[in-house]
């Protein structure tokens, strides 16, 4: 009879000892984000470099629609989140700190979003200009973990390796400027209007139509590109103007002399 009890009691000790485990487990699985370290660059290549992995870049701006589709979709896939966490460092960089707009001029970044790769060293073994999503991540991921591809890739400056379509390009070099300059001038050009002249669903498009404009004006121009459901679309504007009337009086210039249609957003 006391054999037979201290046998349930040890059962009952397992059951516990296995329930615990497997909350532990599920609430942490649960969790489902990326461990971006609060932290800078220079601490993440330590980190890699002792932990013998690599250091994933997402250089964001909380203004950026792409850069906010890929926090809400790409890095909440449960795949994209354990293969971060158990082979990267991964960090965020917002542009619009001081530290992010550092690290943007120091690697030469003009698109957002973009996703650095680098070495402990810190070299750059992958540079993407492209919103990604959830499986084209994980294919890169896999890639770049490969001791195989663990190796320097020579790309052309701002140059996509993969040869698909940017996302956003930055309508002014702000390469020269120190950060406090930066936001001086970021605070001006709060409120700007433009004429868009074109929505396009391929980034070719939209690149024809914006090198075709800057032929006839000397206006900024920009590409910006957006989400209707699933669907990307690439949206060509034209001018920066800080009341609704100026952009009006050159939207009209536009469809009077140059047969361009538009709009003011």
């Amino acid at each position: 009879m006391n054999s037979n009890l201290e046998t349930v009691k040890r059962a009952v000790v397992l059951l516990l000892l296995l329930f615990t485990s497997l909350t532990v487990a599920i609430a942490s699985v649960g969790d489902g984000d990326v461990n971006f370290l609060n932290s800078n660059i220079e601490d993440a290549k330590h980190s890699a470099s002792t932990e013998g992995k690599l250091v994933f870049v997402n250089f964001y701006a909380r203004w950026c629609t792409p850069c906010n589709w890929m926090n809400e979709t790409t890095f909440k896939d449960k795949t994209v989140v354990e293969l971060l966490n158990n082979n990267f460092i991964a960090v965020k960089m917002n542009i619009d700190e001081e530290e992010g707009f550092e690290m943007k001029k120091q690697y030469e970044i003009r698109y957002l979003p973009s996703i650095l790769i680098l070495n402990s060293k810190g070299q750059v073994v992958d540079r993407i200009e492209e919103t990604l999503a959830s499986a084209d991540l994980v294919q890169l991921l896999n890639r770049q973990n490969s001791v195989g591809n663990k190796r320097i890739i020579v790309n052309g400056l701002n140059a996509s390796p993969t040869g698909k379509q940017c996302t956003y390009e930055a309508e002014d070099d702000n390469s020269s400027m120190t950060y406090a300059e930066y936001i001086n001038f970021k605070d001006s050009n709060k409120t700007v209007f433009r004429v868009q002249t074109g929505v396009y669903e391929t980034y070719a498009g939209a690149t024809k139509m914006a090198a075709h404009l800057r032929e006839l004006f000397l206006e900024g121009m920009v590409v910006i590109n957006d989400y209707k459901g699933d669907k990307v679309l690439f949206r060509v504007k034209l001018g920066q103007f800080a009341t609704l009337e100026e952009a009006e009086s050159f939207r009209e210039i536009l469809a009077e002399e140059f047969d361009i249609k538009g709009i003011v957003n």
